[in-house]
């Protein structure tokens, strides 16, 4: 009996199990049957909208696509997406961004969840990111300037100098792109770059207040460093000669030679340690002729290889290291930015440039509006939330600020200008303080998401090149133009120094990015300080 009651009970227990079981599949095949259903609701309601698009593009699946071949591109080659990124060290410097305006998971790559203003964000990470092979270039560079400059002035003797001489009175925008060039070609020749930062303005800012990568560079600080068999080249002062030798173009063993305009067309074809074996190179420039350089058929393959397979924003690699601003600078580059939103549009006014020479001088620029209605325009064009979005200016004229004041208050936008600045004729270049916040203003250009420049104007040229920005300009006839090819302009492309690279593809660019283009037919007219009585 106590059996058969034992039995009853495990048959009882066995029965409601079976119950408990079967509920439970039924619960879950229900889950199932609804999971199919709501996924069949949004893939119909998925095609029924891509049907009435006539096409699957958007722009946001287009920054994605770029973005994540850009980043598979930087992991391929190791870089990982930049200091911010985690994934790669670099062992200089890298203040090119700020944490706490990248808050996007730039990690995640979910192909639906992602907001296309993230994504734009996170492409710029990538387009900026030092690529590897150029990373172990400059740490090779260092150790080789370094034995050159701080070892003893019989190293010295060991290695061959190219000496970057800046033009007196050449404005920044003209001296760092030439700078630039001068490094790439230490680079490929075994050479180690000196700077002769000559300055006519009335109180000179020195290569060190501006900039600081790490070595020395300034010839005028070095001259208890290097040897009297290297000295004897190195212009001081105001020279920009070899020595006594004052050679031009020389080809011959004198210790020193010097690169002028008319000898760049040898830059694009020749073998430069067998066209200039001299010591001493002394590099003369104010423009962007990195073009004959990286088109060179000697150096081409070696260019790509540095640079992530690209010849693209070749400058801003560069910049981001070379460029690296002095303390000074890089605090008020830090405390203008923080003043800055989410989104940044950056707009460059160029109101006082002297052009052309002769004749009725004026600067050719429409009224300031024509910017700020295009940069407004832009801005919502992309999306960039009013709420989070803000319009930094940066110009040499004080009216400049008062209309987009004016203009962006109104609206209800936000518009933020750089403390300090001080204006008077073509800018102001009148003390070291002034020529600093140049430099300042340039870096936080190139630190917003969009730029709209001044057309013609190398300043808001080389800020695009340095934060990997496709810029738009604005020209004197108040139409759009925009750049296609992220580097400072090579003005002198124009005029006849193409011919040595005329299948390079960034030729379509150079040859329409000089001011002169844009001269048309009583062009004075449109000069917004005499038409506008300001």
């Amino acid at each position: 009996m106590n059996n058969n009651n034992k039995y009853s009970h495990h048959q009882a227990r066995r029965q409601q199990l079976s119950k408990c079981i079967r509920a439970t599949g039924l619960i879950i095949f229900g889950m199932l049957v609804l999971s199919v259903q709501e996924s069949w609701y949004y893939s119909s309601s998925s095609s029924s909208s891509s049907s009435s698009s006539s096409s699957n593009y958007t722009p946001s699946n287009e920054v994605r696509k770029r973005a994540n071949e850009e980043w598979a591109n930087a992991k391929a080659y190791g870089a990982g997406g930049g200091e911010e990124s985690g994934e790669h060290h670099s062992s200089f410097r890298y203040q090119f961004m700020h944490n706490h305006h990248q808050n996007s998971n730039h990690h995640s790559h979910s192909s639906d969840s992602e907001d296309p203003l993230d994504l734009r964000k996170r492409l710029k990470r990538a387009l900026t990111a030092r690529p590897p092979a150029f990373e172990r270039a400059l740490m090779e560079y260092v150790e080789k300037h370094k034995s050159a400059t701080e070892v003893s002035k019989k190293d010295s003797e060991n290695h061959k100098y190219i000496v970057y001489v800046s033009g007196g009175n050449d404005g920044y925008g003209n001296r760092l792109p030439g700078v630039a060039m001068a490094f790439l070609w230490a680079l490929l020749t075994d050479r180690v770059l000196l700077v002769h930062w000559r300055d006519t303005f009335p109180n000179p800012a020195s290569w060190g207040k501006l900039f600081q990568p790490g070595v020395e560079m300034d010839v005028d600080k070095l001259r208890d460093s290097l040897s009297d068999k290297i000295l004897q080249y190195v212009p001081f002062g105001s020279s920009a000669s070899c020595g006594n030798s004052n050679k031009k173009g020389s080809s011959s063993n004198s210790g020193c030679a010097m690169v002028v305009r008319d000898d760049y067309a040898k830059i694009a074809s020749k073998d430069l340690n067998q066209q200039y074996p001299e010591k001493v190179l002394l590099f003369k420039s104010d423009d962007y002729a990195m073009p004959l350089l990286v088109n060179n058929e000697n150096y081409k393959d070696q260019v790509k290889s540095l640079f992530n397979n690209k010849h693209a924003n070749v400058f801003g690699h560069i910049a981001r290291w070379l460029l690296t601003p002095s303390p000074k600078i890089q605090k008020t580059v830090d405390r203008t930015f923080e003043s800055l939103g989410k989104y940044n549009f950056g707009m460059h006014l160029r109101m006082q440039k002297p052009m052309p020479a002769g004749g009725d001088k004026g600067v050719k620029v429409p009224d300031p509006e024509v910017f700020f209605k295009f940069a407004r325009m832009r801005a919502e064009a992309l999306g960039f939330p009013a709420s989070d979005t803000v319009f930094y200016l940066a110009s040499d004229d004080s009216r400049a600020r008062d209309r987009a004041t004016e203009y962006f208050s109104k609206r209800g936008l936000t518009v933020r200008f750089m403390e300090g600045i001080k204006f008077g004729n073509d800018g102001d270049r009148g003390s070291v303080e002034s020529l600093q916040n140049a430099i300042a203003e340039m870096r936080v250009l190139s630190m917003c998401d969009e730029i709209v420049g001044s057309y013609g104007s190398s300043f808001s040229a080389v800020a695009a090149s340095w934060g990997a920005i496709t810029k738009y300009d604005i020209r004197a006839d108040g139409s759009y133009w925009n750049t296609a090819w992220n580097e400072p302009c090579w003005r002198f492309a124009s005029r006849g120094h193409n011919a040595a690279i005329s299948d390079a593809a960034s030729l379509p660019y150079h040859e329409g990015c000089h001011e002169g283009m844009s001269t048309f037919k009583d062009w004075q007219k449109s000069n917004w300080n005499k038409g506008k009585g300001l």
